[in-house]
């Protein structure tokens, strides 16, 4: 996820991947794998906007990759979809028109989404991308004003050229080398215990003594577990800003001054919505498969659906 590496090529499957459409049946389903887990909550509709990056080679089913997300939230059993069509749908950086057009949709439509997931690393190929990142930025800002909810996941913080606005929206980015640990992984530390997103379902191997007073996080032992295998981001930064941030997940792994924010909430003056960011995410076993790392995801599109709904399960 550096300027250094060009997505892999898309197989016929990987593209048609893009058009997958989600259906499901209004309610909670029965079977669900007993680590996921989610309060009941009215039915929702997610928009994924997503793209492919490969820097450290990995085989197809071990790579997280757009078309995987959508049905890993909707197969999870315990997210509940809308019954109408196109309740979880997710389309390519290629098509960010058409995501702009339907992220512009009135609040009070029944069509329009309540999430959107954004997994994209780089803006939309061709001589019109620029213009069309910036339309959809714009409506990604008025869709956060107007209530909707926000959740950039993994490479959608790396920042490539034309996605400045995209990272001032985001308040951060990450730049540089994105080292694949494959021996200690990636610590993930709770440094929000309580919360929705860090707490509801999530079992914690361990304990850290861990503290970042640059992000306000104070010396304390913290709940972590640990990914093995795991990309970092150590050259990530947090932009100051109007608004409120918390941060919700750390690492302590020895690059740089060894403190990394993995995952924050945030949320500024104008906007009736939040938006969340978490960055574990290129091990697809780990990241979309039955654990902790999906039940953050799911916490996650909750809470940005509605942070007042989700806050009350704290």
């Amino acid at each position: 996820m550096n300027s250094a590496c060009s997505p892999r090529s898309m197989s016929l499957g990987h593209l048609a991947a893009f058009l997958w459409v989600f259906l499901a049946a209004t309610g909670v389903a029965a079977a669900s794998p007993a680590s996921m887990t989610l309060p009941d909550h009215p039915p929702m509709r997610v928009l994924i906007v997503s793209d492919e990056v490969n820097p450290h080679g990995l085989p197809p089913d071990q790579l997280t990759q757009p078309g995987e997300i959508g049905p890993a939230l909707a197969n999870s059993g315990v997210l509940n979809v809308s019954a109408m069509p196109e309740s979880v749908l997710e389309l390519p950086t290629n098509a960010i028109a058409e995501a702009t057009i339907r992220l512009q949709r009135n609040r009070q439509d029944p069509t329009a989404y309540d999430v959107l997931i954004y997994f994209a690393h780089r803006i939309p190929d061709g001589p019109d991308g620029a213009l069309a990142q910036e339309a959809f930025v714009a409506a990604v800002r008025e869709f956060l004003r107007q209530g909707g909810g926000v959740v950039v996941f993994h490479h959608g913080i790396y920042r490539l050229p034309g996605k400045e606005s995209m990272q001032t929206l985001i308040g951060g980015e990450a730049t540089g080398a994105v080292p694949w640990n494959t021996v200690e992984g990636q610590a993930v530390i709770n440094v929000a215990p309580g919360h929705f997103v860090t707490t509801h379902g999530i079992s914690y191997a361990g304990t850290v003594q861990y503290a970042d007073p640059a992000s306000g996080i104070p010396l304390s032992t913290w709940s972590a577990f640990t990914n093995v295998p795991d990309e970092r981001y150590p050259d990530l930064v947090l932009f100051p800003g109007p608004g409120r941030r918390e941060i919700l997940f750390a690492s302590n792994y020895s690059l740089g001054d060894g403190t990394h924010v993995l995952g924050y909430t945030r949320r500024e003056p104008d906007w009736a919505g939040t938006l969340v960011f978490y960055q574990p995410g290129e091990h697809q076993p780990q990241a979309l498969g039955p654990g902790n790392n999906l039940q953050v995801l799911l916490n996650a599109v909750l809470f940005a659906r509605d942070s007042l709904f989700a806050g009350t399960f704290e």
